[in-house]
């Protein structure tokens, strides 16, 4: 019901950022992700795309390798991201730091992939990463915000981030997800640990 009343509510900014998307980032208006929600079940994760097209297929580190960046490569296998991601573009990083990007998971929620808040669903690559705690880990539905995403996101290292949604996992409670809501608004407003 949530889901479906934003839809409708932000469907002008949907618009708005389809257009813009066509005439700056030419290409594909959206970029799914194979990811894993509760159970380990795979879903398919819809965001406004933020890389030229020509990436984002593949596993981050192959593709920074293939550009002869290994600096870029080693950094993501260490922290799952990189600092300055030469295949974003600058109206894809309007997007990640403002995280409009994430707004079509709206859809995701609406077809019952993810929940509103939930742990954040992991790459399959991530599995062994994990260190065998996804069993916990996907106990709950994945969400489209959550404990990470509003104690830090790309300031955490992966096995912050994994900590924070376990402790998510183990400690669900209905006001806990109504505090990560309301908290969730201030992150986006403040930009914090976007990128």
């Amino acid at each position: 019901i949530v889901s479906s009343l934003l839809i409708i509510i932000l469907s002008p900014l949907f618009l708005v950022l389809f257009i813009l998307q066509k005439i700056c980032n030419p290409g594909p208006i959206f970029y799914t992700s194979k990811r894993l929600s509760r159970f380990s079940e795979p879903i398919r994760l819809i965001k406004f795309r933020s890389m030229n097209s020509r990436y984002g297929s593949r596993d981050a580190a192959i593709e920074f390798r293939e550009m002869g960046r290994e600096d870029l490569a080693l950094e993501y296998e260490t922290n799952r991201k990189v600092a300055r991601d030469p295949r974003i573009t600058r109206f894809g990083n309007f997007l990640r730091v403002t995280s409009l990007d994430e707004l079509p998971q709206l859809f995701n929620v609406w077809r019952g992939d993810l929940s509103l808040v939930g742990p954040r669903p992991i790459l399959p690559q991530e599995m062994k990463l994990a260190k065998g705690r996804t069993a916990l880990l996907h106990s709950v539905k994945s969400g489209v915000t959550g404990l990470w995403q509003v104690s830090g996101r790309s300031e955490l290292s992966f096995d912050e981030r994994i900590e924070l949604e376990l402790f998510y996992a183990q400690n669900w409670s209905f006001w806990l997800d109504i505090k990560i809501l309301f908290k969730t608004i201030a992150v986006v407003l403040f930009k914090r640990g976007a990128r």
